[in-house]
């Protein structure tokens, strides 16, 4: 008497893009490569949501520049904090730290207790 056993999957379907669709028709085994997508993908929590796939209402919070002891920001200065809060915006920051470094203002951005991005306001990029 022999015994068999049957590997079921179950189908399952979602809509893509056309050129992603494109680039999986591609592959040699689509099945395998999304299916090890989708494991690893699941393997992890979101950073920012903690994998509850919602991302909780959170503040944005800037040092205030006077009581750092910077006098007045340039305005390539202001221009750049002004871009690293909307970054902060985008990556669910919840602290940007001003801190006076000479005649520069450095910052660094958080989210809790975790150092996201640091620099220097009004240096050139190279």
């Amino acid at each position: 008497m022999y015994s068999i056993m049957l590997y079921m999957k179950t189908r399952v379907t979602f809509r893509i893009e056309d050129d992603l669709a494109d680039t999986l028709r591609e592959l040699p085994n689509q099945t395998k490569f999304v299916e090890d997508a989708l494991r690893d993908a699941l393997g992890r929590a979101c950073p920012v949501c903690s994998g509850t796939g919602r991302v909780p209402l959170r503040t944005l919070h800037v040092s205030n520049v006077r009581e750092c002891g910077i006098k007045s920001l340039s305005r390539d200065e202001a221009i750049q904090l002004r871009t690293v809060f909307r970054l902060g915006q985008e990556v669910a920051a919840t602290r940007i730290e001003l801190h006076k470094q000479g005649r520069r203002v450095s910052f660094t951005m958080k989210r809790d207790t975790l150092e996201l991005l640091n620099g220097v306001l009004g240096a050139k990029a190279n």
